[in-house]
C-alpha cells in the first residue's frame, strides 16, 4: 500500500492541503474498502477485508468488471447513499491510479467501460460539487479512452474489433447523446470547459459514426436524442468561446440531418466467437497471472528506487507468487534476484542468500543473482567456501565487471587455499 500510496500523491507535491486530504481519505479507504457493498456486486456476502484491498487499490485484470458494475448502479443519494459512496470511491481511485496502467484500461472497454462511464455523466443531479467532480472525471475519462480509438476508422479483427464494437454501442445509445445534451443545457459550466468537452466529443463522436460501412440509425429513440443533441448546441451557442462556434455550426448541421453511421463492426457469431477468447475463465486466470507479474515486478521497481525496502521486498514477492503459473523463467529468476538485492540492502542476508540462490535455479545464466548470492554469503561469513563458489560462478558470467573481481577477491581473502598432498596417507 505504501508504494501505491507513493504513486497516487506523486502529483499532488507542493499541495500540502490537497495532498494530506487524498492521503487520509485513500487510507480511510483502505482500512474500510466496502467490503458489504463491493461483496453485494459480485453476489456474495461480505468480502474478506484483503480480497476488498486488492480489488480497490491492486485490482487484476477480471476486477475491472467489478468497476463497470459499480458506475452503472443507480444509487439514489436518498436511499443508496452508501453504494453512491462507494461508487464515487471507486472511481477517485480509477482515476487517479489505475487508468495510468494500458492492460487495466482496455479490459475496462471490453467489459462495457464506456457505457459506465456514460452513466456517470448523467449522475443524479443536486449533489453540488460532489456530482461536478464526478462529471469532470468521468469525461476525461471517456475522452481520453475514446480518442485513440477514433483514429482507427478502417475495420479491425479479434480484440481491437471488440473494442471498436464497445464504442459503436457507446456512441450510438441515446444515453450517450442525452446525457451530453444535459450538460449542455446547464445554465453555465458544471465543471471546467464542460461545454468545450461536449461539443468536441460530441463531433468527434459524429465523425467516427460515419465511419466506412453506412447503414441507418437503428432506433427511433437514438435518433431523437441525436435531434435533441443539435438543439442542445444551438441553445449553448451564444456562451462558447468564438474558437468553438465554427465547430458547434458544423456540429448542428451534422446533427440535424441525424447522420446514417456505420455498422457495428462485430456482430453475429464474429461477436460470440471474440467474447468467448476473452472472457473464458481460464483465459481470464492466465492474463490475470500474466498482468499481475508485470505490473507488480513495475510497483516493486518503483518503490525500491524511492528507498522503500519492505514495500519492495513484499511486491517482489507477491509477483512471484501471483504470477507463478505462467511466469516465464527468465523472468522469475529477475523477480528472485530483485528480492535478493532488497533483503541485502535490508542487512537480511541469510534471506537474501537463499532468494538469490532460488533465482539461480530458475537462470543459471543470471549474473547479478550469483554476484548478489556471494555478497550475502560472505557477509555472513558462516560458508566462505559457498562465498567463493558464487563468487567465481559471478566472475564465470561477468567476466568483464570490476565490482565482480573486487568481490572475488574478497572471497579469495575470506577463504585462504588450504594445503595438500597427493602423496600423503589417505
Amino acid at each position: 500500500m505504501e508504494a501505491v500510496m507513493r504513486r497516487i500523491l506523486k502529483d499532488y507535491q507542493g499541495q500540502a492541503e490537497i495532498r494530506d486530504g487524498m492521503e487520509s481519505g485513500m487510507r480511510r479507504l483502505f482500512e474500510n474498502p466496502y467490503r458489504k457493498e463491493l461483496g453485494a456486486l459480485l453476489g456474495r456476502d461480505k468480502l474478506p477485508l484483503e480480497e476488498a484491498q486488492r480489488i480497490v487499490f491492486f485490482p487484476r485484470l477480471s476486477d475491472m468488471e467489478v468497476y463497470v458494475t459499480a458506475f452503472k448502479l443507480d444509487t439514489p443519494v436518498a436511499t443508496k447513499r452508501k453504494e453512491q459512496l462507494m461508487k464515487f470511491k471507486l472511481l477517485s481511485v480509477f482515476y487517479t491510479l489505475h487508468r495510468l496502467d494500458g492492460g487495466l484500461m482496455e479490459r475496462f472497454m471490453h467489459f462495457g467501460g464506456l457505457g459506465a462511464l456514460v452513466s456517470l455523466l448523467g449522475e443524479e443531479r443536486g449533489l453540488g460539487e460532489e456530482n461536478r467532480v464526478i462529471q469532470s472525471q468521468a469525461m476525461e475519462l471517456l475522452t481520453d479512452f475514446l480518442e485513440p480509438q477514433m483514429q482507427m476508422l478502417q475495420p479491425a479483427a479479434g480484440r481491437q474489433a471488440h473494442l471498436q464494437h464497445q464504442i459503436f454501442h457507446c456512441l450510438r445509445s441515446a444515453a450517450f447523446w442525452q446525457n451530453l445534451s444535459q450538460i449542455l443545457l446547464e445554465p453555465g459550466e458544471v465543471f471546467p470547459r464542460s461545454f468545450a468537452s461536449s461539443i468536441r466529443l460530441m463531433a468527434g463522436s459524429i465523425g467516427w459514426l460515419a465511419g466506412v460501412q453506412v447503414q441507418a440509425p437503428e432506433t427511433a429513440e437514438a435518433k431523437l436524442e441525436v435531434q435533441n443533441a443539435a438543439a442542445a448546441v444551438q441553445q449553448v451557442m451564444p456562451k462558447l468561446q468564438p474558437e468553438l462556434r465554427g465547430l458547434a455550426e458544423d456540429l448542428i448541421e451534422e446533427l440535424s440531418r441525424v447522420p446514417a453511421i456505420r455498422s457495428d463492426p462485430l456482430c453475429g457469431e464474429a461477436l460470440e466467437k471474440v467474447r468467448r477468447s476473452i472472457f473464458n475463465e481460464a483465459a481470464q486466470q492466465r492474463e490475470d497471472a500474466a498482468h499481475a507479474w508485470q505490473a507488480l515486478k513495475l510497483l516493486g521497481n518503483e518503490a525500491f528506487g524511492a528507498g522503500q525496502l519492505w514495500p519492495a521486498e513484499a511486491i517482489y514477492r507477491l509477483a512471484l507468487e501471483e504470477g507463478e503459473s505462467v511466469l516465464p523463467d527468465p523472468e522469475a529468476s529477475v523477480l528472485a534476484s530483485n528480492r535478493a538485492l532488497v533483503l541485502l540492502k535490508a542487512g537480511h542476508f541469510a534471506e537474501a542468500a537463499a532468494a538469490a540462490a532460488r533465482a539461480l535455479q530458475w537462470d543459471l545464466r543470471n549474473a547479478k543473482a550469483a554476484f548478489r548470492q556471494a555478497q550475502a554469503l560472505l557477509e555472513l561469513g558462516s560458508d566462505p567456501s559457498a562465498a567463493l563458489l558464487a563468487a567465481q560462478k559471478a566472475a564465470e558470467l561477468a567476466p568483464s565487471d570490476a565490482k565482480v573481481a573486487e568481490l572475488l577477491q574478497r572471497a579469495h581473502a575470506a577463504c585462504p587455499a588450504t594445503t595438500s598432498s597427493l602423496d600423503g596417507l589417505d
